[in-house]
């Protein structure tokens, strides 16, 4: 359900707590909508917030549990219909040229050719074996 925008998501949600009530004769739990969708119960809580907040959705709380009713689905047409959030790959690619981009400003930051080497060195058989670096003393020792 992830990869659909919130418009389709929000018409599945509201369409499952329309057969659910029309089935059992009263409002669905999270629970409930994800028997009803196979869905997992945490796309469903996310989801249900979104369309609490829209006015989509009413949450109806008694003792220890959540049951949903359908306040205004008029307002789902008014949500996006495409996907809004980036795909993972993305992401990556973002990742990777903020490394990068850090990297090379560390390069710069370091000068010379060797005094360069000379610090990727260090930091490389620091890596290798730790207990060759110095302690710093304790201020409290």
């Amino acid at each position: 359900m992830s990869s659909k925008s919130l418009y389709e998501s929000a018409h599945i949600f509201v369409a499952g707590i329309r057969v659910f009530e029309h089935l059992h004769k009263r409002p669905p739990t999270l629970g409930d909508l994800s028997d009803v969708l196979k869905i997992s119960e945490e796309e469903l809580s996310l989801l249900s917030r979104k369309l609490s907040d829209e006015k989509i959705i009413t949450e109806i709380v008694s003792g220890a549990e959540c049951r949903y009713g359908i306040a205004d689905y008029m307002k789902i047409e008014t949500l996006p219909r495409e996907e809004g959030t980036p795909r993972i790959s993305e992401e990556i690619s973002q990742f990777q040229s903020r490394q990068q981009s850090r990297l090379r400003e560390i390069e710069k930051s370091l000068g010379e050719s060797r005094d360069r080497e000379r610090v990727f060195s260090d930091l490389d058989k620091a890596l290798k074996d730790p207990s060759g670096l110095k302690k710093k003393k304790n201020p409290l020792d």
